[in-house]
């Protein structure tokens, strides 16, 4: 029984010692808010107070201030190559987008000023690959003989352009794009001069389009309305092509017309080619013998 008791005595002192502790740290809590809310209160206040006397400087009600003081920073003397470096540091960016620019610029001015200008335009037509690359440098040398520097650049350059116009072209993927450029051309007057054949006829509609050589060349055994046929001239062997022309490979010439350019533009391109057309039909063709 007496140790029952004792054991009862002690829980109960434990208890109240805890209880004792208990209080004593809610005390030391309340009184640590009390203590934050108090220097929060007091940190508010000065606040207030020294925004009023930064008014009061700016103002110029009061020229110095006890509680706030206006730092100056220490003047630095930089080197020049600190201020080179801290200049390229703050305009990376923009020096990145300048550099780039004259670059472009650059490589474009270049571009101009290097780029051989043709003196003539030929649309090859034949809807041929292997015909163009192989050919395409041969015909231009030929074209080439038959002109003086045109443009006035010292050189004398013809290309050719080769853009294939046939009904199989126009079922190939891809063939958007060649007939745009076929369009385009057709719209300006830069390329009077024409080598096709008649699966072309649909796209460029000769008739329409091409000048009728017969008052030209008639007496020329090639000559066939607006088209100079090339199968039995020498025009194969000039470009060391080994095949036979196709019968309804030609030569023809465009009508000056109204372009998106000017009508006097191509007739001055008309005017270059032509003579160029009648060398290589002196050259290739054959006359037609009198009967």
């Amino acid at each position: 029984m007496e140790e029952n008791q004792k054991e009862k005595n002690t829980l109960e002192v434990i208890q109240e010692m805890e209880e004792q502790q208990r209080i004593q740290n809610q005390k030391l809590l309340e009184q640590e808010r009390l203590r934050e809310e108090q220097e929060r209160f007091q940190h508010e206040a000065q606040l207030k107070e020294d925004k009023k006397e930064l008014l009061k400087l700016k103002q110029g009600v009061i020229d110095s201030s006890d509680t706030i003081y206006e730092q100056h920073e220490e003047e630095k003397n930089y080197t020049f190559g600190e201020k080179v470096s801290n200049f390229i540091y703050h305009n990376k960016w923009w020096m990145g987008f300048a550099v780039f620019f004259l670059v472009m610029f650059g490589y474009l001015t270049w571009q101009v000023v290097t780029t051989v200008k043709p003196d003539m335009i030929i649309l090859l037509l034949v809807d041929d690959d292997f015909f163009n690359a192989a050919c395409s440098s041969g015909i231009e040398e030929i074209f080439e003989s038959y002109l003086d520097d045109v443009n006035g650049d010292g050189e004398v350059a013809v290309d050719v352009y080769y853009i294939p116009a046939s009904q199989a072209t126009a079922e190939r993927d891809g063939y958007t794009g060649d007939q745009t450029k076929l369009f385009a051309e057709f719209q300006i007057g830069e390329a009077v001069l024409v080598i096709s054949d008649d699966g072309a006829d649909e796209f460029i509609v000769p008739d329409h389009n091409l000048e009728d050589l017969e008052s030209y060349f008639g007496d020329y055994q090639e000559t066939e309305g607006v088209r100079f046929r090339l199968k039995d001239t020498d025009f194969a062997a000039r470009l060391e092509w080994d095949e036979p022309f196709d019968d309804d490979i030609y030569i023809g010439i465009r009508k000056v017309k109204q372009t998106m350019d000017s009508e006097q533009k191509m007739q001055e391109v008309y005017d270059v080619s032509f003579p160029a057309l009648q060398k290589f039909v002196q050259e290739f063709g054959h006359l037609k013998q009198a009967e």
